[in-house]
């Protein structure tokens, strides 16, 4: 059962395909609803974003907005440190898009506790469709003296591969940006949906790449970001940083006791994100003669990455999933 925020109820009823008959919400063409008019030389409405896939859903329903990405330079978003103008961002921000207050970025979950705008919380919306942190990867808690490093969540985080999620996400911006910028609210709400439209294709590409009959249920990956990606298709991850105890890395044992686990299933293939567990996985990869496929958590993301837009990207992740799970 999916919690849907009243906001989002509309399009909540289309995605689940239970709706039938006509939908003027939903069918209206872009712009078709009275946008208003903005006041000549009337400062631009604000936005700030913590993880890229909430800029990109803020830049697409508000293009004429500043948006600024709080993660933008970063190696990743995970405990990312602000600085004094980015915290000064977020407290005057017309509208916050953050994960939530599920323990993974510290700082910006306390600044967004003072900010004045409207505020859009991943993780509220998500509700009932959230993963537990400790649930994220099944492997990661075998031996409590490996306790996976990045369990400090309350949720795993990564909700932005669920295009669903997303898609509840992008109305409840529409939403958002129409309460901070009242003159264009009929502008937000269109965009908005056509944002979610454009993420129910996304989700139906994945579905269709996901969920089969492939020759693996499960994914040896470098980091375990992918849950909301592969579970609803009956597939789990295996982590490799999972494994490890500190920062040194797991230990030889835990990835002897990986090694022989891909060797038993054949796996044919491990994949690593560019950061997080990447040396581990490409040890496994060689000792295994595997072929290492490159994921992105997509967190943040490359300027190369970022002109492809999100809904390719993930897109993409689920085409290397498919890959490696022998879906195709």
């Amino acid at each position: 059962m999916r919690l849907v925020l009243p906001g989002l109820a509309v399009l909540a009823l289309a995605l689940s395909g239970c709706g039938g008959g006509d939908n003027d919400y939903l069918d209206a063409e872009p712009g078709s609803e009275e946008p208003g008019s903005e006041e000549p030389g009337g400062e631009a409405v604000s936005a700030v974003a913590a993880v890229y896939p909430l800029a990109w859903v803020a830049q697409q329903v508000a293009p004429e907005a500043d948006v600024e990405f709080l993660g933008s330079g970063s190696a990743e978003a995970h405990d990312l440190e602000l600085t004094p103008g980015q915290r000064q961002a977020i407290e005057g921000s017309d509208v916050v898009l953050y994960l939530g207050d599920i323990g993974y970025q510290a700082q910006v979950e306390e600044t967004t506790a003072a900010a004045g705008g409207e505020i859009v919380n991943t993780s509220a919306i998500a509700g009932d469709d959230r993963i537990p942190a400790t649930s994220a990867d099944p492997h990661a808690h075998e031996d409590e003296d490996n306790a996976h490093a990045h369990a400090e969540a309350v949720f795993d985080p990564h909700v932005w591969f669920d295009p669903w999620i997303m898609a509840e996400v992008a109305m409840q911006t529409g939403e958002a940006f129409a309460a901070a910028d009242p003159d264009k609210a009929g502008t937000y709400r269109a965009n908005a949906r056509g944002v979610g439209e454009t993420l129910l294709g996304t989700r139906d590409d994945i579905e269709e790449l996901l969920d089969q009959d492939c020759r693996f249920d499960e994914a040896i990956v470098s980091h375990a970001a992918y849950g909301y990606l592969l579970e609803p298709y009956g597939h789990t991850q295996h982590a490799v940083d999972s494994l490890a105890s500190g920062e040194g890395g797991a230990s030889g044992g835990e990835l002897a006791k990986l090694v022989t686990e891909i060797e038993e299933n054949g796996f044919e293939s491990v994949l690593a994100e560019p950061v997080d567990g990447r040396a581990d996985t490409e040890a496994v990869a060689r000792e295994t003669g595997t072929e290492v496929l490159d994921i992105y958590p997509l967190d943040v993301v490359v300027e190369e990455h970022e002109a492809q837009g999100y809904p390719a990207l993930l897109r993409a992740q689920a085409e290397t999933f498919a890959t490696a799970l022998g879906c195709n």
